[in-house]
C-alpha cells in the first residue's frame, strides 16, 4: 500500500518523501527558484469555480466534497497520471499552503488517491 500524506508547505518534511503541492494557486511570499516541493500540479486542485464557492459556503463542506471528487473523476490531466506513477514509485506528501488543512481539498484527495490505486 502507498504512502500519502498530507502536510502544510512550511512543515519539516522527510527527505524519503516525494513533495508535491495540489493547490491551483502559487502560495504568496515563495520565489519560483526557492519552491520547498518537487512537482506542482495545480491541475488537481478544485477548478476555480468550485473553489470560489467553497470560500462561500465554507460550512457545506459535504457538496464541495462531493464536487470536488467529481472533478477529480472527470480529470484528463496528465498531472493524475503522473501523481498515480510518483505514488507506485515511493511515498509522496500532498503540500498546501491552506492553514486549516482538515476544511481543505487535500484530505479529500489522498482518499481519492488511497481508493484509486491498485
Amino acid at each position: 500500500m502507498a504512502v500519502i500524506k498530507i502536510y502544510r508547505i512550511k512543515d519539516e518534511i522527510s527527505a524519503e518523501f516525494y513533495r508535491v503541492l495540489v493547490d491551483r494557486l502559487w502560495p504568496r511570499g515563495i520565489p519560483k527558484d526557492q519552491a520547498p516541493w518537487d512537482v506542482w500540479f495545480p491541475e488537481l486542485a478544485p477548478s476555480t469555480q468550485l473553489r470560489r464557492y467553497f470560500h462561500t459556503h465554507q460550512d457545506d463542506m459535504e457538496t464541495f466534497r462531493m464536487q470536488y471528487l467529481q472533478e477529480l473523476k472527470d480529470n484528463s490531466s496528465s498531472q493524475l497520471q503522473q501523481l498515480f506513477n510518483l505514488i507506485e514509485e515511493g511515498p509522496v506528501v500532498l503540500l498546501t499552503a491552506n492553514h486549516d488543512i482538515e476544511h481543505s481539498q487535500v484530505p479529500i484527495l489522498q482518499q481519492f488517491l488511497e481508493k484509486s490505486e491498485c
